[in-house]
């Protein structure tokens, strides 16, 4: 408003009125900035706000009350802009993207249309939900619980009206790789089933000693070997999965590996197909971008080492043992930080059960503890549907009695299936309680001890850390030749530097200009093998990537993206054969090339808005930082991304007098230009001879 008011204030001083007064813009802004009670739900609920951490009160959320009703809005005013794209490969479909993800200190649930011809921007992101917490199933689970319904009912029902049209409506989805493992109940990448499209095994993606190619169309590949490895995973097998695990559960431990590492039922209703979950193409760009880079490093590191000095290798060496203990002391430090506060937390459920409070919150059996902490109310870290048991091996043999719970004992949960816990002693027969009288001072006593000993380990960390910031210096100053030209180049020729944050990764830019200039980083490596097989990786990945733009393919572009990935499956392993495979890596080697095949393009379908929608909610975020109201804060961030997105651009259209590329088609790229004919002054397109606007006499 500020630069408005100057340049009104100018003109007006020069005898121009061209803008009208301030207050009819600010109503005219306010009104595009509304956010209606009966479209949205604000309010405050009880959330983490960080991961694994106690449930804290006084967190905002936002949500759309209707999504049929919000959606058909949306891609009604898009068809009306002529914002729709109508391409022949959508087959006349609405592509609908589902999908959320954590950025900044905010979680969001986003919609977005395909079709429409800025779909892979920010604007054009449409916010279904949002709190300000982080990511956790818990809190995914509790804001957008109600979202499973109306899901599951535009899967059933599959049309959207556009325009009085009714047209099929195609749900995909999309998001980073964790946002699709909480999805569909997935472990994640570290599980024994890493993949979501296929079979393949943890173990088997590590095992990588004979260089053999990791391609399903090359006749020496595993996949001719064993027709089982892999094998393509379905929608049945989800269900059947989810079915098994939640029969076997019985409030006992479950075991993600043995259904396919499926832990948890879905968040929302499962997709028409596992087609329709959408690879993370940018973040497998990033990840193979960082490894790799990292991998480069690692190699100059090397020849350094065949130069280095003896004083060097002693350097290095310590600088290995330094690191090696800095993370020992930083694991154990951490370990007993989490036992602390475990123990805090159960000392207020022993006091709360003392009380006898909460009569209405949910509840279990009492277990055998003179005081349970889960008789009066189970609090927010334990599972309410699968709290864990473990018996005593002493007071439990062959009677009733014995068991407690592995909350009301201080055991985590997932160590109740530790074969250490197989023989453990309750703290009644090790005589440290008798009665319930003595549960909180023996809970205190123990937080007392544990403090001490958190301290201390903090201590340890910190010398330790201290000591490897110290020899990292001195590595730093004495770097070999290749490793120091390289960090160089990347700084001074490429103008990228590592973030201080995410072990030091880059961002989405700076992956690019890396694989797409890689030349400069290697010129100055010495020829020979190392050089040729990191031209030959990042060669590979700049043509790869070269094709996820947000458009559709020909089917001589799918074809060579299909032979490019697959030639980066024997590629890989044979020039890097003691290097895993990574489950980025085997996705785009596999699933990417299935994906193209199947939908004709890879980047329309991609997470790009998504992410670009952070940096735009924190911008905003960042103007109204001082609206203590945390309802209101959120009702205005809403509304000036409303502002700013798909709703702002009606009334802001150009007008046909000042249009510049031709509006008759798509396919016609001509411009328009000014030409005077039989007494008339008329915008034609260079082209095709559309007249788009006539100049009033």
């Amino acid at each position: 408003m500020k630069k408005l008011r100057d340049l009104r204030r100018f003109l007006s001083n020069h005898n121009i009125k061209l803008f009208p007064s301030e207050h009819p813009i600010y109503n005219e802004l306010k009104a595009r900035q509304s956010i209606s009670s009966e479209i949205v739900e604000i309010g405050i609920l009880k959330l983490q706000e960080v991961a694994n951490g106690p449930a804290t009160k006084g967190i905002a959320f936002a949500r759309v009350k209707n999504l049929r009703e919000y959606l058909t809005e949306v891609v009604n005013k898009q068809a009306k802009l002529g914002n729709i794209n109508v391409h022949e490969s959508f087959n006349d479909e609405i592509w609908l993207k589902v999908g959320g993800d954590k950025g900044g200190s905010s979680t969001k649930l986003v919609g977005q249309f395909a079709n429409q011809k800025d779909g892979c921007s920010a604007d054009a992101t449409n916010i279904l939900g949002m709190f300000n917490a982080t990511d956790t199933y818990d809190n995914l689970s509790e804001v957008f619980g109600l979202y499973h319904s109306q899901i599951a009912d535009l899967m059933d029902i599959k049309t959207i009206i556009v325009n009085g049209i009714e047209k099929r409506l195609r749900i995909f989805l999309y998001g980073d790789y964790e946002f699709l493992c909480k999805y569909m109940g997935h472990m994640g990448p570290a599980s024994s089933f890493p993949c979501l499209w296929c079979n393949v095994t943890l173990q088997e993606l590590r095992k990588n000693t004979n260089g053999e190619p990791h391609c399903p169309r090359l006749k020496n590949s595993r996949w001719a070997n064993n027709a089982n490895w892999a094998r393509p995973k379905t929608r049945e097998q989800y269900v059947q999965d989810y079915a098994d695990m939640q029969a076997a559960a019985g409030g006992r431990t479950i075991t993600g590996h043995m259904f396919h590492s499926i832990s948890k039922k879905p968040l929302f209703p499962l997709p028409e197909s596992i087609e329709h979950i959408v690879p993370p193409s940018l973040h497998i760009l990033l990840g193979l971008g960082v490894r790799y880079f990292n991998l480069l490093e690692l190699e100059c590191r090397k020849l350094d080492q065949g130069n280095m000095a003896d004083e060097d290798l002693a350097q290095y060496a310590d600088w290995l043992t330094a690191s090696a203990d800095t993370k020992v002391a930083e694991i154990e430090y951490m370990e007993a930080k989490c036992a602390l506060e475990s123990d805090e937390s159960l000392l207020k459920s022993f006091e709360r059960a003392q009380r006898g409070r909460n009569v209405n919150a949910p509840k279990t059996d009492p277990c055998s503890m003179p005081i349970c902490a889960l008789a009066s109310s189970i609090p927010e870290q334990v599972d309410r549907d699968n709290v864990q048991w473990i018996r005593c091996s002493r007071c439990g043999e062959g009677m009733a009695k014995g068991w407690y719970h592995a909350y009301c004992a201080g055991i985590k949960e997932d160590d109740v299936t530790n074969p250490a816990y197989d023989a453990w002693t309750c703290q009644v027969c090790k005589n440290e309680i008798s009665g319930p009288e003595d549960v909180i001072p023996c809970q205190k006593e123990r937080i007392i001890s544990n403090k001490a000993l958190t301290k201390q380990k903090e201590k340890v960390y910190l010398n330790e850390k201290k000591k490897l910031d110290k020899v990292y210096e001195k590595i730093a100053r004495s770097r070999g030749q290749f490793e120091k030209k390289l960090n160089e180049r990347l700084e001074n020729d490429l103008g990228i530097k590592r973030q201080a944050y995410h072990s030091q990764c880059f961002v989405g830019n700076d992956c690019k200009k890396i694989v797409n200039h890689v030349e400069i980083l290697l010129q100055d490596l010495p020829d020979g093998p190392v050089k040729n097989k990191f031209q030959g990786l990042f060669g590979r990945l700049r043509r790869i990537f070269s094709f996820f733009k947000a458009d559709f393919l020909t089917p001589t572009e799918v074809k060579e993206l299909c032979l490019r990935c697959w030639d980066l499956g024997y590629f890989f392993p044979a020039n890097f054969p003691k290097e895993s495979i990574p489950p980025k890596l085997h996705i785009l080697i596999c699933h990417i090339p299935e994906m193209a095949i199947r939908w004709k393009t890879v980047g329309l379908l991609s997470e790009q808005g998504l992410e670009s929608l952070h940096a735009s909610i924190n911008s905003i975020k960042r103007v109204y930082a001082s609206v203590r109201d945390k309802e209101e804060h959120m009702k205005l961030v809403l509304g000036c991304h409303q502002q700013r997105g798909v709703t702002s651009k009606e009334g802001f259209e150009v007008s046909p007098e000042k249009a510049r590329t031709c509006r008759k088609s798509e396919s016609c790229k001509g411009r328009y230009k000014v030409k005077e004919a039989g007494g008339k002054k008329e915008r034609v397109c260079s082209k095709c001879n559309h007249v788009v606007y006539t100049f009033p006499t």
